[in-house]
């Protein structure tokens, strides 16, 4: 359980109990999907311990420091009970990603899930016109140095 959310939701993103997310903030150029929409649906990945699947979404420069057999492993297709997910805010934001600073999107959620209530903001980052999501710095840091990060 981890990138964004911890023990209460998994996720790195945002789901369901929400259409108030498709409608959130817009896509970039080249995107047909809105960085909320696209927050909605790897927390649905997440909670579903969809796990290769987040990996081959995640940005590509975090892509090269973890390998997708690594990530599979330390995050062990665990998912969890999704019940609801809010749009609380969206907006432009510059952050570090791999160490280079790049534009995104922030998408702040709250989840709601079996093991309880989570607030978090995750970052959806627009490659090649496909939107990325991002590890949080934590994990990045762990996974950097070749560990798993712990739940």
């Amino acid at each position: 359980m981890r990138p964004g959310f911890r023990r209460a939701t998994l996720a790195a993103g945002a789901l369901a109990a929400g259409a108030a997310l498709a409608a959130g903030c817009g896509g970039g150029a080249g995107s047909t999907e809105s960085a909320s929409s696209f927050v909605k649906r790897i927390t649905l990945e997440f909670s579903r311990g969809q796990t290769g699947r987040l990996w081959d979404e995640l940005h590509p420069a975090e892509q090269a420091v973890v390998a997708r057999t690594r990530f599979i492993q330390c995050e062990r297709n665990e998912g969890f009970g999704l019940r609801k997910v809010k749009l609380l805010d969206s907006y432009e934001e510059t952050i570090d990603v791999a160490g280079t600073r790049a534009r995104s999107t922030a998408v702040s959620v709250r989840v709601t899930s079996d093991d309880g209530i989570t607030t978090a903001t995750l970052h959806a980052v627009l490659v090649d016109g496909k939107w990325r999501w991002i590890l949080q710095p934590a994990d990045f840091a762990v996974y950097k140095r070749g560990s798993c990060p712990s739940g």
